[in-house]
């Protein structure tokens, strides 16, 4: 059985930079026209991820967190 993640977005610390975006090699986020308090677009979580966690490693605000097991 595959294990299942999921990516959290901290949307009051990210800065819409999208690094995280086009950083995932499973195209699991994407570009989104939400905003959040300060203004900001943000990335959305559409699925797919499969672990990698290189959009944690590289968000410079640490808004993002892979979580195993799927869905909370």
């Amino acid at each position: 059985m595959a294990e299942e993640y999921t990516v959290r977005i901290d949307e009051s610390l990210c800065k819409g930079c999208f690094l995280c975006v086009w950083v995932c090699p499973a195209d699991a986020l994407q570009e989104s026209d939400r905003r959040n308090e300060r203004g900001y677009r943000l990335p959305e979580y559409v699925g797919g991820c499969r672990g990698c966690r290189q959009c944690e490693l590289i968000c410079p605000d640490l808004a993002i967190e892979v979580k195993e097991g799927g869905e909370e």
